[in-house]
This record gives structure tokens, sequence and C-alpha cells, in this order.
């Protein structure tokens, strides 16, 4: 994929900024609630907006984990994401196999731009929860 060009805007550096200092993988409700304290001038619908125009870019990942909300990431560097099907929080996992993506890609006749991998399952912090119970 090409990378566009965006110009500058200081509301949508805000929004990068805060999204790639989290790891949560948050909500652009999530995203707007942290933002309007300290900027209450900031829309709603000026965090959508500049969300979509980072993704467009390239500089930050949609994500569609089949829930009813879209999910935003800032590290877009390859990795994996893991899904608790008990509390539904998204954590990263950075190792990849790049001998397994190698030969996906070699395997199929498609040009392959992207590979999105999600695991899911109880993370480690419920899976203790629950041994406490």
């Amino acid at each position: 994929m090409k990378d566009t060009k965006i110009r500058y805007s200081k509301q949508r550096e805000l929004i990068l900024s805060n999204l790639q200092n989290r790891c949560d993988h948050p909500t652009a409700e999530m995203i707007y609630q942290d933002l309007k304290q300290d900027h209450p001038n900031l829309s709603l619908g000026t965090v959508y907006r500049n969300l979509n125009q980072l993704c467009q870019s390239n500089q930050i990942l949609r994500l569609d984990m089949g829930g009813p909300m879209v999910r935003y990431d800032g590290n877009v560097k390859p990795h994996i994401h893991f899904v608790c099907e008990h509390c539904g929080k998204i954590y990263d996992i950075e190792s990849i196999d790049t001998a397994l993506i190698r030969q996906l890609q070699e395997q199929q006749p498609h040009k392959i731009n992207s590979i999105d991998i999600k695991l899911t399952g109880i993370c480690q912090e419920c899976l203790h929860q629950q041994k406490a119970a």
C-alpha cells in the first residue's frame, strides 16, 4: 500500500500522539474522552475524521475485532493481536515467524499486501482471576 500525504493539523497530531503512547487499542470515543479535558474545543467528529485520515495515510491501524466498536492501533509494525474472550482486552504479540509469512506469500498466486492474524482466548489476568475464584 502506498502512503498518502496529508496536511499537518495540530488536532491530528494530538490524536496520533495519544494513540501512539497507549497500548489499549482504544475506540474513537476513548481517545476523545482522553483528549477533551485538555482540549475542550475538540469534537468527537474531529476525532473520527482524523482517525480515518490517519488510517488512509497508513500512520495507524483500524482494528475490526468483530465487536460493535472499531478500535485503533498506533503500532503499524507487523504484529499479531490477542483478544481476550472474557474481558475484551486486546494485546499485541510482537514475535512473528517471518518464515511462515514468506511461506504463505510463496504459496499464494495472489499478491499479499498485509497479513492480519488475530488470536482469541483467555488472557493471563482473567485466568488468574478464575483460579482465585
